[in-house]
């Protein structure tokens, strides 16, 4: 608080109460300090704004011209105070986050993991959301920062490069992939695929797709899933095999399924984390700094 607005406020106290004693206890500071500033509030402005009797003050008519001038001022400046400490609690208190499939098994957990060692005291909320519901999301203020599909180079939000993943292909163990260490694109032309729907995989599956186009493969859906569970479940089953970030390696615990990566340096997917670019919150800043 600037010297000039601690006198206007000590000004204000002292006109609502017309006592030193008091008005000091409420400014919380001594009657001294409140006479000081008094005096140099007079002094910047030029005229008397009290009358100093026997026992009591008195407003001047010029010092309740003043009052009234600068009333708002003074209530403006107080509530923008009180405003900024409670969105500040605010924002210390939690951080809502959103996440796609992909970004569940390996790359949110670790920052979050990050976050909450750093600091403790802030509730990291998580809602699981596929990548075009997450824009949305941000953009009516339901989640803070979101994990998604990218780049998508929006002027509206903050975009950080989380990872770059290889593509791989999971099959079961016993499929004629396994005695191979990379699988050519071409391979999958007669293959049966299980991915999840379009719904639940909307922006991978768009640039799944188009990745294989360019290698004139046209990819071949037999069943679709809303989950990972379901989907390695399929697979293991021998129904077909899938393709996922390489981090879901990290993710198979059943002896009954290999991963083998996609061959070409195009055969990957990028993981972005963002924010809206205007956001009022300090732990998304946190948050967002640890990235980087």
């Amino acid at each position: 608080m600037s010297r000039e607005f601690e006198s206007l406020k000590s000004f204000h106290m002292l006109a609502e109460c017309l006592s030193y004693g008091r008005a000091a206890t409420n400014l919380n500071i001594d009657q001294t300090t409140l006479s000081r500033r008094i005096i140099k509030l007079e002094e910047a402005i030029g005229f008397k704004l009290f009358v100093r009797g026997k026992g009591q003050i008195l407003l001047t008519s010029s010092g309740n011209r003043f009052y009234d001038q600068t009333r708002k001022i003074v209530q403006d400046y107080t509530k923008s105070v009180i405003d900024a400490k409670l969105l500040s609690s605010f924002n210390s208190s939690n951080l809502r986050v959103g996440y796609m499939a992909f970004a569940a098994m390996e790359i949110a957990p670790k920052h979050i993991a990050n976050f909450q060692k750093k600091y403790p005291e802030t509730v990291v909320k998580l809602s699981y959301l596929n990548s075009q519901n997450q824009l949305a999301a941000l953009e009516n203020e339901e989640i803070d920062v979101g994990y998604i599909i990218g780049p998508i180079k929006n002027k509206n939000f903050v975009e950080v490069n989380a990872a770059k993943e290889r593509l791989v292909v999971v099959c079961a163990k016993d499929h004629n992939f396994q005695t191979l260490k990379e699988i050519p694109p071409k391979s999958l032309s007669n293959e049966r695929l299980i991915l999840g729907d379009l719904v639940e995989w909307n922006i991978f599956r768009w640039r799944l797709e188009d990745m294989f186009e360019k290698h004139g493969v046209n990819l071949a859906v037999s069943l679709e899933a809303t989950s990972t569970l379901a989907i390695l479940g399929l697979v293991s089953a021998g129904l077909g095999l899938t393709v996922y970030p390489e981090s879901i390696t990290s993710f198979i615990k059943n002896e009954d399924l290999i991963a083998r990566p996609l061959q070409g340096d195009n055969f990957a997917i990028e993981t972005s984390v963002i924010c809206q670019k205007n956001h009022k919150r300090a732990a998304v800043d946190q948050f967002m700094d640890l990235l980087y």
